[in-house]
């Protein structure tokens, strides 16, 4: 469980701000670490990032093009191209330098992996039946065997009723192979509880009609209410791993390629057919808002339909393999690729085949980067059009993007006002995440403590280029949330410690932020229990955006 110190989150700091030129007389700022390397600060508005696929009628990819071959619109109105390249995996390694060795007891949530293509194997047990998963493993073993070339780096993870890391990124086909070998897929529960429960014929055969046809209706409501909850169930389940996906690689630079092997599900839940109306569902609105979180960290979907190729002679409604829920589970399959500039693939028997080309598809692809005339931000979606001065091409590119990143004035003071638990969750979400969060990054250091510590000292240095600032009276505004908690071995939160700071810079501390980055020194009080390790977060709340970073910490404090 979450425990959180007095001060809390929403707690104004900027009078004990542990930052350069702005901490207490009586406390000294940390002097600059020489083994932490300093960052450079730029402030500046949002820059829409708009990957785009261009194709001829074959599906090869088209290269040559210029910024003047395209047209980008944002609700219909053309937009200045502020950053134009085209990006494949030669131009992605030139120039790439490998970053030096951490020095020790300092640790980061920095990419440090080469540039090139990042690729993301999501084996979804929770969506999908027991009788596919051992043909979505035998696919992927085959792909992994025969299709993953020495510049790819791929990552496997598993979906259940959690997120899993099976093995992190790595061009190392024998890694891959024994993480894939290892995973034996896992029943899903919320499937089975939504299969139909029936009462054989011969059971009601002597009852009145009247009673029959009560029990009957009866039973299809109690179907009916098993399908809605456990599609609730697997529908928050999903988006959240899809978010934290996006958390876990916003920080790697280009276009990563998510491919989500999965019977997938609906976008709306119509009960309708058995009269059940008021269990009507819709998720659209949920699926887009991930989507959005999906492409602004630059991440495109792939769903595969784990099923292959399946016809429409079944009725069973609980089924996965009903031809109504095959229709829904198609349409959000669609729905999640074209926002996010991936494709779908399904009815098709060969898995490994269409995970090879949705890899593939992402590979070469042009950068497009805008600044929007639209200064408003107001949340609501905006949709973007890419046109290309060339026939018999297709493009795909997302299809729009939630204009809620910067926190206008007028919507300032709704911000401060949002709820304690409301800002609890969002934390949750980044602790129990099971890769760190890269949006905002930063290095950290943590000496082991003795024998007879109580208390630990982390010592945070954000990259300021991560970090929101915004326009204040006295120069430029950030506000960031700072945590420190300690993990147990099962993976309980046993402790934390939280401070939010807040704080105005004029153009000197500004110019100290830039030399330096931001540092901030945050203890935590070690409670009896046993420890595995720390997770280390910054959570912008200007933008939204977060990081964190594990930190190894094995040892038991006793009562």
């Amino acid at each position: 469980m979450l425990t959180r110190p007095s001060a809390g989150f929403g707690f104004s700091l900027a009078a004990l701000v542990m930052l350069a030129g702005l901490a207490p007389a009586q406390e000294p700022p940390p002097e600059p670490a020489t083994d932490i390397p300093a960052t450079v600060l730029r402030v500046t508005t949002r820059l829409i990032l708009v990957d785009v696929i261009v194709t001829d009628k074959d599906g090869r990819p088209v290269t040559g093009l210029t910024r003047d071959d395209f047209v980008l619109l944002e609700e219909g109105k053309p937009q200045t191209i502020a950053a134009f390249s085209f990006e494949n995996p030669a131009s992605r390694a030139a120039g790439w330098t490998p970053p030096s060795a951490l020095p020790p007891n300092v640790y980061t949530n920095r990419p440090r992996t080469p540039p090139g293509p990042l690729i993301i194997l999501l084996l979804d047990s929770l969506n999908t039946p027991w009788r596919d998963q051992a043909y979505i493993r035998q696919e992927m073993l085959k792909y992994i065997r025969t299709q993953v070339k020495p510049d790819q780096r791929v990552a496997v993870l598993a979906l259940n009723n959690n997120l899993l890391v099976l093995q992190d990124f790595t061009s190392d086909s024998r890694l891959l192979l024994a993480a894939l070998e290892r995973f034996a897929g896992e029943r899903s529960v919320e499937l089975s509880r939504a299969e139909a429960v029936e009462i054989p014929a011969e059971a009601l055969a002597t009852a009145p009609p009247e009673v029959a046809e009560r029990i009957a209706a009866n039973l299809d409501r109690f179907n009916t209410e098993q399908v809605v909850l456990s599609t609730d169930s697997r529908v928050v389940t999903t988006l959240a791993a899809l978010r934290a996906i996006a958390r876990a690689t916003a920080g790697y630079p280009g276009r990563k390629n998510l491919v989500w092997v999965s019977a997938a599900f609906p976008f709306t839940l119509t009960p309708e057919r058995s009269g059940n109306l008021d269990m009507f569902r819709s998720y659209a609105t949920e699926v887009r808002q991930t989507a959005s979180v999906l492409t602004d960290a630059q991440v495109a979907v792939y769903p595969v339909d784990a099923r292959g190729l399946v016809g429409a002679t079944f009725v069973d409604v609980s089924s996965p393999s009903d031809p109504f829920r095959i229709v829904g589970s198609h349409a959000t399959m669609n729905q999640l690729a074209q926002d996010t500039g991936g494709k779908a693939y399904y009815n098709r028997n060969d898995i490994e085949v269409a995970v090879n080309a949705a890899v593939a598809d992402g590979a070469s692809y042009y950068s497009l980067a805008y600044y929007p005339e639209d200064k408003k931000w107001d949340g609501k979606f905006r949709r973007l059009e890419v046109k290309v001065n060339r026939k018999d091409v297709q493009v795909r590119y997302r299809r729009g993007y939630y204009a809620t990143d910067s926190v206008a004035p007028e919507r300032a003071e709704k911000s401060e006002k949002k709820s304690e638990k409301k800002e609890l969750q969002e934390m949750k979400s980044i602790l129990s995440d099971p890769l760190p969060a890269t949006a905002i990054t930063f290095l950290a250091r943590v000496q082991p403590p003795g024998p007879s510590d109580k208390e630990i000292l982390a010592e945070f240095r954000v990259d300021a280029t991560t970090l929101r600032f915004e326009p204040a009276a006295e120069g430029r505004r950030f506000k960031a949330d700072f945590l420190v908690a300690a993990v147990s071995p099962d993976g309980t939160i046993v402790t934390s410690a939280s401070r939010t700071v807040e704080a105005a810079l004029n153009p000197q501390r500004l110019a100290a932020v830039q030399q330096g980055g931001l540092p901030f020194r945050l203890p935590l009080t070690l409670t009896p229990g046993r420890y595995q390790r720390l997770r280390l977060v910054v959570h912008d709340q200007l933008s939204g955006l977060a990081g964190a970073v594990d930190v190894p910490l094995t040892l038991t404090v006793p009562d």
